[in-house]
């Protein structure tokens, strides 16, 4: 029984993993515009997709409220994401390493929060469902490129809209006794 039920957890992989590069490549055609523009970027990480905006689309720098631009983009993205049933989406605010001290913001976890939040407000003002949003700020301490370039704090400043994996896909956690 247990070949049986290795093989049925394999089986059970895979088709996940065949359903995640689905729902990509449905991404992918979906946003293939914002991402030929240089506006998205789609990628996976850590087994989950990642749609990565840069913050010169949506912000003015040191700012949390949305641009025109942002607007226009986050538009787009919402009419995608409130086609997908049984998923949920984390929106996440990340800065590179300058520090920020300004009247609004004393530092990048709350610029980078108050950035994640004014997304999740402006999505849900499209029509996602709020229930399946969260926001969170992780300041510059997820870089994706190096703070000592002007190219790579720019790649740094983003936000990041990821799919959350469904609890079927999630691995098993092991009995704790305590």
């Amino acid at each position: 029984a247990s070949i049986e039920a290795s093989r049925g957890e394999l089986e059970k992989a895979k088709a996940d993993a065949e359903a995640t590069a689905a729902l990509f490549n449905d991404f992918v055609k979906t946003f293939q515009r914002m991402i030929q523009a240089g506006h998205l970027q789609l990628v996976v990480r850590h087994g989950r997709i990642v749609l990565a905006l840069q913050s010169e689309v949506l912000f003015d720098k040191g700012k949390a409220e949305i641009r025109q631009e942002g607007r226009t983009a986050l538009a787009e993205i919402a009419q995608a994401l409130k086609g997908l049933k049984d998923r949920r989406f984390q929106v996440a605010g990340h800065t590179d390493s300058h520090p920020i001290h300004n009247a609004d913001f004393p530092s990048n976890w709350e610029l980078s929060s108050a950035r994640a939040v004014e997304v999740v407000k402006f999505l849900v003002g499209e029509g996602v469902p709020s229930a399946i949003l969260s926001a969170t700020g992780y300041a510059e301490y997820q870089p994706v490129a190096t703070n000592q370039t002007t190219d790579g704090r720019a790649k740094n400043r983003r936000i990041e809209i990821t799919l959350e994996p469904g609890v079927g896909s999630l691995l098993q956690m092991p009995q704790m006794k305590m």
